[in-house]
């Protein structure tokens, strides 16, 4: 009867001959038992088939069995063994059964595969469509749990068990976004729970059949050390190498970024360090070059603390003095002179000259107040120059 059900069946007599058979051959999709209760050994034929299959999961296994056997058959149940097909039957029943017990070589349990994701460094979870988790791969310290062994993150939200409250407000921010739009989205959070870490969050949605959102998938990774270089990198691309400012090319990015801070009034001072060439001529460029540090030292005392200061090439700068009026820069650019009259460098005191405009409010041009700061203080370089009997501004 089998082989009319299953063509390609091996038939084995005794458990050890079935042991013998399945030894080699390793394609087998699925093993029949006729009244295991019946059978020497069985417990020891279920254990090998499990062990020692080709498979990733369990081959199906099948009990044969009838009305007198069922009660003892189904003690087997469990395992390996899927189902019992039950003598007599219809043939097509039989056949039926048999395949879909095979068809289970290709799938796998909700519980083996949440324990084949543990072992991957990344955490991947799943929530509903009201944001809460169905499942979660990992449970990583930036969460709480209480302590409690038998503490569980299904059915929580974000809100209720993330340490970060703000992180966890973006995060149910970024789920709702998605259900309502059904677009995946990528981020990368900052978690500082006794260390400084960097996790991206990869989400994406998954749908009914009649396209409605009903949950999301998501992927986290830490990416602490790729996130550390790139904005250690980050740091010295905009960084100049002799002075520690920032330098030219992040300039763009800066002024693009006053416009969402609540930074004006804005001054903008601008300095040219006095004598340079000849402090060069004179004593070598690595006298210059401490000569434009002592610059920079002048002007970092002068100003305020959160103050950005460029150097723009050579000897001149840009200061961005924030919540700063026209009188307060003026007050800056007098501490700054004065104190520059104590720096000196072999037989020649220190001079800068300055210039400066405001920026009043996100309606003023910052290339313009720029352009103001620099003929002030081109003006400022003449003067010096004419005290000194000079009458061009170099």
């Amino acid at each position: 009867m089998l082989r009319e059900i299953t063509p390609n069946v091996i038939s084995a007599g005794t458990t050890q001959e079935a042991m013998k058979l399945l030894k080699g051959s390793y394609d087998f999709t699925s093993v029949l038992i006729e009244f295991p209760s019946a059978q020497q050994d069985i417990s020891k034929l279920l254990y090998y088939i499990e062990k020692t299959n080709s498979y990733v999961f369990s081959a199906a296994v099948l009990l044969l069995s009838d009305t007198a056997h069922i009660d003892a058959d189904c003690e087997y149940l469990g395992g390996v063994a899927v189902d019992v097909l039950m003598l007599p039957s219809i043939v097509g029943v039989m056949a039926n059964r048999i395949r879909n017990a095979e068809n289970l070589i290709g799938s796998v349990s909700f519980n083996e595969f949440a324990e084949m994701l543990k072992a991957l460094p990344a955490n991947i979870f799943l929530k509903d469509e009201t944001g809460r988790y169905v499942f979660s791969s990992q449970t990583w310290h930036h969460l709480n749990t209480d302590g409690d062994p038998d503490w569980t993150i299904r059915g929580k939200t974000d809100l209720e068990i993330r340490k970060d409250k703000e992180n966890a407000k973006l995060a149910m921010l970024a789920d709702m976004e998605i259900i309502r739009s059904g677009k995946g989205t990528s981020y990368i959070i900052e978690e500082n729970d006794g260390k400084q870490e960097f996790l991206q969050l990869i989400k994406e949605p998954l749908f009914y059949p009649d396209g409605r959102v009903k949950g999301i998938i998501a992927l986290i990774n830490d990416v602490t050390e790729q996130e550390l270089m790139r904005r250690a990198l980050h740091e010295r691309s905009i960084h100049d190498q002799l002075t520690g400012l920032y330098n030219r090319s992040y300039l763009d990015e800066y002024i693009s970024g006053l416009k969402d801070q609540k930074a004006y009034p804005v001054s903008i001072i601008s300095a040219d360090c006095d004598n340079l060439k000849i402090i060069n001529d004179t004593y070598g460029h690595m006298i210059g070059d401490e000569y434009i540090r002592m610059c920079v030292s002048v002007m970092r005392a002068a100003l305020p603390e959160e103050s950005s200061i460029f150097r723009m090439g050579g000897d001149e700068f840009i200061a961005f003095v924030p919540g700063t009026s026209s009188e307060q820069a003026e007050q800056f650019i007098a501490n700054a002179k004065q104190n520059a009259g104590s720096y000196r460098i072999r037989d020649n005191t220190l001079s800068i000259s300055m210039g400066f405009a405001t920026a009043e409010d996100a309606n003023s041009s910052i290339v313009d107040c720029i352009k103001r700061s620099d003929v002030d203080m081109y003006q400022d370089k003449l003067r010096h120059k004419r005290a000194q009997g000079d009458p061009s501004p170099r």
